[in-house]
């Protein structure tokens, strides 16, 4: 017999996350016949019928509310730095998190909460075409050349040529 088999049919609590049923009840017994009292969360409890509390209450088996709550993850400040760097260097907080491999919202909370100097991020979507292009279309629209050469010249579509126009 395994210490692990030992310790589980000598628990008295157990923890459950999920909903009671009256098989659940039975493989509980089965499995923990020292079992004195269940924790589970609030949701859960609401839920449970109020014949399987009075079943197991006639069992001497207590069924309370425990919030069972895990600890968040701690990052090193390393790892905040290197964050913190990424994203000043350019990287938009999508690209670090794959970089890292940690979610995105932990970029946004590790640049919002540990940077001292709040700087802003780079919103929206990078142009898609550099600046040179930009500038040799503006200046061929200037001296003349129809939209429509631009366009092919540059081959680039025709309403993007306009956009770049019009915002420049």
């Amino acid at each position: 017999m395994l210490d692990k088999d030992k310790n589980k049919k000598e628990a008295e609590t157990i923890h459950i996350s999920s909903q009671l049923s009256s098989k659940m009840i039975v493989n509980l017994m089965d499995e923990y016949p020292n079992l004195k009292r269940i924790t589970c969360p609030p949701s859960i409890y609401k839920r449970i019928s109020k014949k399987y509390l009075e079943a197991l209450e006639e069992l001497e088996i207590e069924v309370e509310i425990k919030h069972n709550w895990t600890t968040r993850i701690k990052y090193s400040d390393e790892k905040k730095e290197e964050v913190i760097k990424l994203i000043k260097s350019g990287k938009t907080p999508t690209e670090v998190a794959e970089y890292l491999n940690l979610p995105v919202k932990t970029i946004y909370y590790m640049k919002n909460s540990y940077d001292k100097e709040k700087f802003k991020l780079k919103r929206g979507k990078k142009n898609k075409y550099n600046d040179a292009t930009r500038t040799r279309i503006k200046n061929l629209a200037k001296s003349g050349v129809p939209v429509k050469k631009i366009a092919k010249k540059e081959n680039i579509p025709l309403r993007t040529v306009y956009h770049i126009i019009k915002n420049s």
